[in-house]
């Protein structure tokens, strides 16, 4: 058992700054803070009217969350009634997995639940061929650097893993395209400046045109300072 784990842990990709932020005692806060105060003060988006209902309704038999945070929109979902019976926990960060695996399984017994540690930029460590009814990636895609251009090449990566008639759904912070409010600004420079987000130069365009590159329907929504996102359909590779 510790040969196997001290194995795995050198092969677990390295942390970023954006999932380094996420230490237990920031994940303590991090529902009040970012779901509760930010997502309705700065960020304009609510969790309880657009985002957690959004997730609720998308969510299928069987469900790949990348970028899990503490957890709470699977966790929340699982209170009502789905159809998940199995769900894929991805991040860089074992906190967050570790939290959000405990938390599905308190609310939803019985729900089959893996974690993998890895980075959604690279190649992710699933079986060949594996697909999902159902994949989410909520705030993930701001808190990535580099460039909106070299972001959306997530969406081709994740589109392999959809079921033909399954669904990807998101929502992430824009940029400097959308007007901001005093907190607002004030976050997302503090938060760029320490590396946690990068998404000053974000581009709903650019999103929405990696999203059509790699699937056949998409319904984007801007609600405040957030995209909100579902595609359908993913494109076979030629």
């Amino acid at each position: 058992m510790g040969e196997s784990g001290t194995a795995a842990k050198k092969q677990s990709p390295a942390q970023n700054a954006g999932s380094a932020a996420y230490t237990p005692f920031t994940l303590r806060i991090y529902d009040w803070w970012v779901l509760r105060i930010s997502n309705s003060y700065a960020w304009k988006c609510s969790t309880e009217k657009v985002q957690l209902p959004l997730f609720r309704s998308t969510i299928g038999s069987k469900h790949l969350d990348v970028g899990v945070g503490t957890g709470y929109y699977p966790a929340n979902a699982f209170k009502s009634e789905t159809p998940c019976k199995e769900i894929t926990l991805v991040d860089l960060n074992p906190h967050t997995l570790d939290l959000a695996a405990a938390r599905i399984a308190a609310v939803r017994k019985g729900i089959e639940v893996h974690s993998v540690v890895a980075d959604v930029t690279e190649s992710l460590p699933l079986p060949v061929g594996q697909k999902f009814d159902s994949v989410s990636i909520f705030y993930l895609l701001h808190c990535l650097a580099g460039p909106p251009e070299v972001k959306a090449k997530v969406f081709s990566r994740l589109k392999d893993y959809v079921a033909e008639d399954g669904v990807l759904v998101g929502t992430t912070i824009l940029g400097e395209e959308r007007p901001m409010n005093w907190l607002a600004r004030r976050l997302m420079k503090i938060y760029n400046d320490k590396s946690i987000f990068s998404n000053w130069k974000d581009s709903s365009s650019v999103f929405e045109d990696g999203l059509r590159q790699s699937f056949d329907e998409v319904d984007i929504q801007i609600v405040g300072r957030t995209m909100v996102f579902t595609a359908r359909k993913p494109k076979k590779d030629t």
